[in-house]
């Protein structure tokens, strides 16, 4: 059984922040336009008072909103702020118009999709008025419309601080600051919102990705359970609760809701893979396998990236038949040639999995093609070396042996001449000089790999060369 190391080298990024989710719909909902766009029923302590004639505009301009004439409830209130304060009777004197009408129009421009407009009067109100509540808090409904977070906050703060109660304003409140990395005090927001308003899917869930960011998991995802019972078909929400599951070491049940978006159609070729490397921890190849192959199949254009390693990984973990099988069935998938890098990538894979079988002759044959189209890449280099130093071991014909040995070292002297592979060509070099009983000659090759990658165990190894190499310095003389 492979280890829970093992777990978190195969999935890089999954367990890593998730995208918040943001609130769905939240200003396309027919409700909130209406009692958005119709939010004028004014508060004494925390919005202004309106004149008589202001308080008869507006019930014009209701009567075209609830008609659906919103261009022309804007004319109608443009209208009656110009002749307020330019009044095209000369009898009649200038008079300022309250901030709530400004505020009203603002509502309307933001209907009408001017959010500038908007933004401007909605600043209007709240410089003329600044305990206007509903001015902080629509202000802050069209930041969030614009993606404009940081501005939305402190003005939803403020109008909570005026005594602003709704689910919404808590439930984006609490939106803002998981955005800002505030997870506990995005907690509290959700939990509010939740609170008066239980039936909403936007809070349980921004309640959700709160908890998972304090890493409290299980609660999590018993969370997310009510979410998906609710929306069985709700793709990230079974995602959500995969991450929580694998945090919490829970890799079963991880692999459950894998399957379940599996048998759904709703797996693409990411969560299949993340499937894939979940069976394989489970010492399930065959089953990893037919997650790899369908990872593949379901994908447009094939990754090469991720099924090499895919394949590396049931090579790697002691399934090199499997590895082969998905290797050849990306050798299928491809429709065009392949770049040079894609191809050697490829091959390289193709060779380890030959390794991996005990077939010196297959891994010669593909090392040869590889010399052949990319003769100075270094990990083809290296392989190479390798390749000329297994087949020295075990060769008994002096001539051959010798000659594989001398392959190995040139091809190994050339893989040291890159970063990529310095470390492991000085050192796969100082260990055949060792072989050979070259102490001296493999002292400033292994030395050179101790300066690339210092360990404890190579130091030692290094000081047992360096002791041998120092033997042999009287028998020269």
């Amino acid at each position: 059984m492979m280890t829970r190391t093992l777990l978190f080298f195969m999935l890089p990024g999954w367990l890593a922040a998730a995208p918040i989710i943001p609130p769905a719909d939240l200003f396309q909902d027919s409700k909130f336009l209406r009692d958005f766009v119709g939010s004028y029923g004014f508060l004494s302590d925390v919005e202004p008072k309106v004149t008589s004639d202001e308080q008869a505009a507006l019930l014009i301009i209701r009567e075209l909103f609830e008609q659906s004439k919103f261009r022309e409830a804007e004319q109608q209130l443009a209208l009656f702020i110009r002749e307020t304060e330019a009044p095209s009777d000369p009898k009649k004197a200038p008079a300022t118009i309250s901030p709530a009408m400004t505020f009203v129009l603002g509502n309307l421009y933001f209907q009408a999709d001017r959010a500038d407009d908007a933004r401007k009067a909605f600043l209007e109100a709240i410089r003329k008025f600044p305990r206007f509540r509903r001015a902080h808090t629509n202000l802050a409904y069209l930041y969030i419309s614009k993606n404009q977070t940081d501005e939305a906050l402190p003005m939803l703060q403020k109008a909570i601080e005026l005594g602003e109660n709704s689910a919404r304003v808590y439930g984006l409140l609490g939106y803002c600051l998981l955005l800002k990395n505030n997870p506990i005090a995005a907690e509290g927001a959700y939990r509010q919102a939740n609170l008066l308003d239980s039936a909403s899917r936007d809070w349980k869930l921004g309640l959700a990705q709160a908890l998972i960011a304090q890493e409290n998991h299980i609660e999590a995802a018993s969370m997310l359970n009510t979410l998906i019972e609710a929306n069985p078909n709700d793709k990230q929400l079974w995602l959500q609760q995969t991450q929580a599951y694998l945090a919490s070491e829970r890799n079963e049940d991880a692999i459950i809701n894998l399957e379940a978006l599996r048998v759904k159609g709703l797996a693409d070729e990411t969560n299949l893979n993340l499937l894939g490397n979940l069976h394989m921890n489970n010492g399930q190849p065959q089953l990893a396998l037919a997650a790899y192959l369908e990872a593949m199949e379901r994908s447009p254009q094939i990754n090469l990236e991720r099924s090499l390693k895919s394949a590396r990984i049931l090579n790697d973990y002691g399934s090199p038949e499997r590895a082969e099988q998905l290797t050849d069935a990306v050798r299928r998938k491809i429709k065009t040639k392949l770049s040079l890098a894609d191809e050697t990538a490829l091959r390289l894979t193709e060779v380890r999995i030959a390794q991996a079988q005990n077939n010196p002759q297959r891994t010669g044959e593909l090392l040869a093609e590889l010399l052949k189209i990319n003769p100075a890449n270094p990990e083809v280099l290296l392989e190479y070396g390798r390749h000329q130093d297994l087949l020295s071991r075990d060769e008994k014909d002096e001539a051959l042996r010798t000659k594989f040995s001398a392959e190995a070292r040139t091809h190994y002297q050339l893989a040291t001449r890159f970063e990529e592979t310095s470390y492991k060509a000085n050192l796969a070099l100082g260990q055949l000089f060792v072989r050979e009983k070259r102490y001296e000659d493999a002292m400033p090759f292994l030395q050179a790999a101790l300066n690339v990658k210092k360990s404890e165990s190579l130091e030692q190894y290094v000081s047992r060369v360096q002791r041998a190499a120092d033997r042999e310095k009287p028998a020269d003389k």
